[in-house]
């Protein structure tokens, strides 16, 4: 395999693990936030589960550092395609997530003429961004727009200029850890929000530099297995004393923007790094996830709607079967669901 097609790989490897990673953070949580202080079996782990994906959302960030920082873009054809691929999709699926919330409104709540679902639609998105997931794609919609930009900036950079710029972004989260940001509401706080996606910008330039250097050393890579390790058992044991201390369930440390959630994101990315499956069924099914990813990302709340509101959810069994059942369920649902509407003329555009 040649170099290029081997960057591909664990690139797709990569896109792949936060995918999953995604569904399981979504499919744990409730566990998480339902049996704390009830049943601490069960919780202790969906605490170990939600401990170890907590590096999804910050590795689809930083997929997009190491794929389009390296790169010089004309600008029109760069937002075109942002808005082909990331933009179009979107909003067919705010429209769908919409269809899907008023049909699950009791029939007395739903609106029904114009006007009242109008308004309806409207306070839901500036209350609640419509399903809040949907954080995700107004951040990097917003980041995209200085991509080309900043791409430009770190490519004019040494390495070690670099760094010392990470470890500034790093201590810049710990300094802003006590701050509330808003990523779902659009009804005030927009400083916030917009200094909470600028902090977010940090993994893209992790996911730069980490993608210049070549990982080939075993030891670099059972060492980042250990921290990895290590990152799951802090932010699980950190969840159970931090609650114990406040009476209350405290997932601080699952943040997004934590110490301990950074580390876990360097680990795996170095885990992965330059690593190639050689098994073609691995192979082929992870492309695929990787193909679909965006799709699969856009689509699978609803899917975890309904099994929910069917009873299906983690509760069915112990959690050791249940949450990789349910994660096989929901991929498996939502990538059958992508599949089928890029079949439709022209679904592909809209699919994600």
């Amino acid at each position: 395999m040649n170099a290029n097609s081997s960057k591909i790989q664990w690139l797709d490897t990569l896109r792949t693990f936060a995918t999953v990673g995604v569904i399981i953070i979504h499919i744990s949580s409730p566990l998480v936030n339902m049996t704390y202080g009830k049943n601490m079996p069960y919780w202790w782990i969906g605490n170990v589960v939600d401990s170890a994906v907590r590096f999804a959302v910050p590795v689809f960030l930083m997929l997009s550092g190491a794929t389009l920082l390296g790169k010089d873009y004309n600008l029109s054809e760069f937002y075109k395609k942002r808005v082909l691929r990331v933009l179009i999709p979107f909003l067919f699926w705010i429209l769908v997530y919409l269809i899907f919330l008023w049909t699950m409104l009791k029939t007395s709540q739903q609106p029904h003429n114009f006007h009242d679902v109008w308004q309806w639609a409207c306070d839901l998105f500036m209350k609640e961004g419509v399903s809040k997931h949907f954080w995700y794609i107004y951040m990097i919609l917003f980041i995209y727009l200085f991509v080309p930009f900043l791409g430009k900036g770190l490519r004019k950079l040494s390495n070690n200029l670099i760094l010392f710029i990470l470890i500034g972004w790093v201590i810049l989260c710990f300094a802003l850890r006590s701050i509330t940001l808003s990523y779902y509401q659009w009804t005030d706080q927009y400083s916030y929000k917009f200094l909470g996606y600028f902090i977010y910008t940090g993994y893209l330039v992790l996911g730069f530099y980490l993608s210049k250097f070549p990982v080939s050393s075993v030891k670099i890579r059972i060492s980042s297995a250990i921290v990895f390790i290590l990152t799951i058992f802090i932010a699980s044991v950190s969840t159970y004393f931090f609650s114990k201390n406040s009476h209350r369930l405290d997932l601080s440390i699952y943040g997004y923007l934590t110490l301990n959630t950074i580390i876990q994101s360097i680990a795996i990315f170095l885990l992965i790094r330059d690593f190639s499956f050689k098994n073609k069924l691995i192979l082929q099914i992870q492309n695929t996830i990787s193909d679909y990813s965006y799709g699969i990302y856009l689509v699978h709340i609803i899917v975890i709607g309904v099994f929910f509101r069917n009873g299906i959810y983690w509760s069915f069994s112990n959690p050791l079967i249940s949450l990789p059942l349910l994660t096989i369920m929901v991929l498996g649902c939502s990538f059958g669901i992508i599949y089928v509407l890029r079949k439709i003329p022209l679904g592909k555009y809209v699919a994600g």
